[in-house]
């Protein structure tokens, strides 16, 4: 369908052009050049006075108690598999489960005579087209047509889903197994802050917001069964990130969204276009979606087996890539400046100098605004936006004291009601504190504060340990997921990312996609250690 479409033949066309004097083109010559260059500077560190001093220090520490307990899975991970509680949120969902799986499985004949089961059962056994599909409209809707409740609804019906797949399927079950136990602590406390919220009523949705995420991570780990069924997931989101990557660029183009000096200091940014916003509500909340997918593109294109995929992935990075230089959103910026690193690192560390020069001798070669906006962050004292979030931290401060421990409940409606009661330092009622762990804290509690942190520390530690015991494809993926998390966690130092819930919804998509490929890393080394 794709090689017939209208839009892609000419693309197409060139790609296979390219692919077919690639090897005898000037091009292959310059690319093996290059390769070799960097060979011999490997080959140079390698036999190095500074690799000999890092391997040292590397052995050193491999046997370390301290190291270790940072790159190990720990005894509580192992006890939580063993627990009570596991059992019985497991047994929720898997009793119903059995019951009907051996009710169908009695008259399996019978309901196979249907072509409706027949047909169910056969779209089914590639449910990671169906989550990827979804995923592909949470991002491509536009603002003005989106109901956040739609987020709410995708999560059930996906999970509906996935227990129908459980009746009809021989092998299929809910993954628990593949949910670290600090991610039901975190929940739990998110449960306890609605229970205890100060205005119950307005809890409600920001509960299902967070119940959303939630069984989006659960999906994702339920309907990952092999390293194809997630690459699937993958490569179909970032279908959707190059669709509304090109649509922003489309607004850039044509001028369809003007300057807004809403969201931007006039005094500091002359000359800046209208900021780019897609499918999303502002700037800030499309530049945070797009440095949550960009790694994925590097993930595929090294996992990609073709020249031709290869080329394809890279012309699709690209919309997305310029896109997010358009938003204006200078927080995403050094988000994804994070994630480079983070990626590169992870990935082949010997290139990360280079990585950082190429990053510097590209600043000259940016557009006049984009660089403007760049020194607009030294600038600080200068900055209005900087200035505003200055003083929301003012008015939160006596109101984290007050509510330290236990958060004042769910949701930034509580936040915005509870905020006049204090002195305000800023010129209109805060919505929300423009830091996503103080508005957690501020919530939740210190319980939810915690809990929190405690797991985004164990899914990056998981993750790096994956990185360095993991097929190759996994490698790249869990480098990907990991540079991704850490360009959000950044940018969510000065941003409340989830207060726009399809942000958080795609924060949640991102640790499901990592919890995956976390679990089918253990469950190869696992295997692979019975066979010794």
């Amino acid at each position: 369908m794709l090689h017939n479409s209208v839009l892609l033949k000419p693309i197409i066309f060139m790609i296979q052009v390219i692919n077919t004097s690639y090897e005898s083109s000037i091009l292959k010559k310059v690319v093996t050049s290059i390769i070799n260059f960097f060979r011999k500077l490997n080959h140079f560190y390698e036999n190095s006075f500074t690799a000999y001093i890092a391997k040292s220090i590397t052995g050193l520490l491999y046997n370390s108690a301290i190291i270790g307990f940072f790159t190990r899975k720990g005894k509580m991970a192992r006890w939580w598999e063993h627990s009570l509680a596991y059992r019985i949120i497991n047994g929720c969902f898997e009793v119903p489960s059995r019951i009907l799986k051996g009710f169908y499985q009695k008259y399996e004949a019978v309901f196979l005579e249907s072509a409706v089961i027949r047909a169910l059962k056969f779209l089914l056994q590639r449910l990671e087209c169906i989550v990827g599909l979804f995923l592909i409209v949470i991002l491509v809707v536009p603002h003005e047509r989106w109901n956040n409740i739609y987020n709410v609804a995708i999560a059930l019906f996906l999970v509906f889903l996935i227990f129908i797949n459980t009746i009809i399927q021989r092998y299929w079950m809910f993954n628990f197994k593949a949910l670290d136990y600090t991610l039901i602590l975190f929940m739990t406390a998110v449960v306890v802050s609605f229970a205890t919220s100060m205005n119950i009523s307005s809890s409600i949705k920001y509960l299902l917001f967070y119940v959303a995420g939630f069984l989006f991570v659960l999906v994702i780990v339920s309907t990952v069964k092999n390293e194809n069924s997630l690459q699937t997931i993958i490569e179909m989101m970032l279908f959707g990130i190059t669709v509304i990557g090109s649509y922003g660029l489309w607004q850039s183009i044509s001028g369809a969204v003007v300057f807004d000096p809403s969201l931007t200091d006039v005094g500091m940014n002359q000359g800046m276009p209208g900021r780019i916003y897609a499918t999303m509500s502002n700037p800030n909340n499309f530049g945070e979606i797009l440095i949550m997918a960009l790694p994925f593109y590097v993930s595929v294109i090294l996992n990609s087996k073709t020249f031709f995929k290869k080329v394809v992935y890279i012309v699709m990075a690209l919309p997305p890539l310029v896109a997010l230089f358009n938003t204006g959103s200078r927080s995403s910026w050094i988000g994804f400046a994070v994630s480079v690193i983070v990626i590169t690192f992870l990935i082949n560390k010997r290139l990360l100098p280079f990585i950082l020069l190429g990053g510097v001798m590209m600043i000259p070669f940016l557009p006049q605004y984009v660089y403007n906006r760049i020194l607009t962050i030294f600038r600080a004292s200068q900055d209005t936006s900087a200035q505003t979030r200055i003083k929301i931290l003012q008015t939160v401060k006596p109101m984290l004291k007050t509510y330290m421990v236990s958060g004042v409940g769910l949701g930034s409606d509580i936040f915005r009601q509870l905020i006049q009661n204090y002195k305000l330092y800023t010129k209109a009622v805060p919505p929300h504190t423009h830091i996503l762990y103080l508005q957690i804290w501020i919530e939740i509690g210190l319980a939810g504060f915690a809990t929190f942190i405690w797991y985004i520390y164990r899914t990056i530690k998981n993750s790096v340990i994956g990185v360095y015991n993991s097929t190759p494809t996994l490698k790249t993926i869990l480098a990907a997921g990991t540079a991704a998390l850490s360009g959000i966690l950044v940018t969510s130092l000065v941003e409340y990312s989830w207060y726009y819930p399809r942000v958080m919804v795609m924060f949640w998509v991102l640790l499901g996609i990592i919890a995956s490929a976390i679990s089918l890393a253990e469950l190869k080394n696992r295997k692979l250690s019975e066979m010794d």
